[in-house]
C-alpha cells in the first residue's frame, strides 16, 4: 500500500533540498515564525487553510493540493489503527412503500 507523504516531507525534498533553500529562508517568505515551518517539515503540525494557501503563494500548486495532501497522509495512518476493524457496516431496515 502506497504512504503518502507529509507535506514537510514534500516540501523539504522538493523545495528547500535541491535548490539549498534553509527552513529560515522559506519560513521568511511564508511569513511564519521559524518554528512552525520547522514543525511541519518535521512532521509534527500539519498544514492548515491558512498555510496551504501561503504554500500556494510562495511554492506554487493550489492551496486545495496542499490540503489534499495533508488529508491523503492523515487517512492513510488512520485507517491503518485497528480500533476500526470491530467496525461493521450498519444494517438499514428495508422499507416497503405504498402498503
Amino acid at each position: 500500500m502506497y504512504n503518502p507523504p507529509h507535506p514537510g516531507e514534500f516540501i523539504k525534498e522538493t523545495y528547500l533540498d535541491p535548490f539549498g533553500i534553509s527552513q529560515n529562508e522559506m519560513a521568511d517568505e511564508l511569513d511564519v515564525a521559524r518554528s512552525t515551518l520547522n514543525r511541519i517539515i518535521r512532521g509534527d503540525s500539519n498544514v492548515s487553510p491558512d498555510m496551504a494557501v501561503r504554500l500556494s503563494k510562495v511554492l506554487g500548486r493550489t492551496p486545495e493540493s496542499w490540503l489534499a495532501m495533508q488529508s491523503h497522509h492523515d487517512l492513510f495512518f488512520v485507517q491503518k489503527k485497528e480500533k476500526w476493524k470491530s467496525l461493521k457496516p450498519f444494517s438499514f431496515p428495508k422499507l416497503s412503500f405504498g402498503q
